[in-house]
């Protein structure tokens, strides 16, 4: 499907009441300013960092989303790139296509018995920590609200401070939105709080790290590698980070799943139209 341009978009905005967007989709105050109609806005995932929020909320536009749809889909990237870190599979099927046979330097190292530090508990980090129990890893567990009991000790998790999370996990992801608080909350200080066997896992949004520190601990070695699926910029512009040998890299595919892209659309959809109905009924 072509995108819509911000010049386009700037056009026609003004004729709708709703409006479905994904993360291409940038919702700046420019553009709401011009949505004299618009009601309901739903986000078809989960992050909501590509739209004014603030503007909305002055304009009256209520704002959904649908993280649980596209949970499950992110939560297994998620341990994919774990599990390539871990064997490493990257350096495994680049070198094999060059004609290469390097198996004496392939040793990896199991998912089990190692700790999985899950910095965020929400839709998908829960499912990661689900996964990770199934792996038999041990999941420390760090969130902003406090967790369901019933749920920690079904997993065999244990609820951390985040420094006790850095210095203890062998793998590190993170999970939360990007918020003011969130932005870059792994930095040097965080980094270097980490084992030099650990690695970090990002598929939650690029600016919650700071992709220098991140690029100075690996080049010093103050961890051991890192994956990512998301930028500070998208596309990245500055690919000296992405082309470490201890850095793995996806272009922002963790919902990019033909089951999540539908179940995503589906309850957007749903959102939306509900939503409308409610308005249309108060104004009867």
């Amino acid at each position: 499907m072509p995108e819509i341009s911000k010049e386009h978009l700037l056009n026609i905005i003004e004729y709708y009441d709703g409006l479905i967007a994904r993360d291409r989709t940038k919702l700046t105050g420019e553009i709401l300013d011009r949505a004299k109609k618009l009601k309901v806005i739903v986000r078809a995932g989960s992050g909501l960092d590509n739209i004014d929020l603030e503007k909305a909320s002055s304009l009256g536009i209520k704002v959904l989303n649908v993280p649980s749809e596209i949970a499950d889909s992110v939560a297994e990237l998620t341990i994919g790139l774990m599990i390539m870190l871990s064997r490493k599979l990257y350096k495994a099927v680049e070198s094999l296509k060059k004609g290469e046979w390097i198996k004496n330097q392939l040793t990896g190292q199991e998912l089990r018995d190692k700790k999985i530090g899950i910095i965020g508990v929400g839709n998908v980090g829960s499912r990661v920590a689900r996964l990770a129990y199934c792996f038999g890893m041990k999941p420390l567990l760090n969130d902003i609200i406090k967790l369901d009991e019933d749920f920690v000790r079904r997993i065999n998790g244990e609820v951390v401070t985040l420094d006790q999370l850095l210095k203890e996990s062998d793998y590190v992801t993170l999970h939360v939105p990007l918020t003011k608080s969130t932005e870059r909350m792994i930095s040097e200080r965080e980094l270097k709080l980490m084992k030099e066997t650990a690695f970090l896992i990002n598929t939650a949004r690029g600016k919650v790290v700071d992709h220098e520190a991140l690029y100075k601990a690996l080049v010093k070695r103050w961890i051991a590698g890192a994956a990512l699926d998301v930028y500070e910029v998208e596309p990245p512009v500055d690919l000296k980070l992405l082309r470490l040998e201890n850095v793995i890299c996806t272009p922002h595919i963790g919902a990019q799943t033909i089951e999540a892209r539908r179940r995503a659309s589906i309850k957007a959809i749903q959102l939306a139209v509900n939503y409308l109905q409610q308005v249309i009924c108060r104004e009867i």
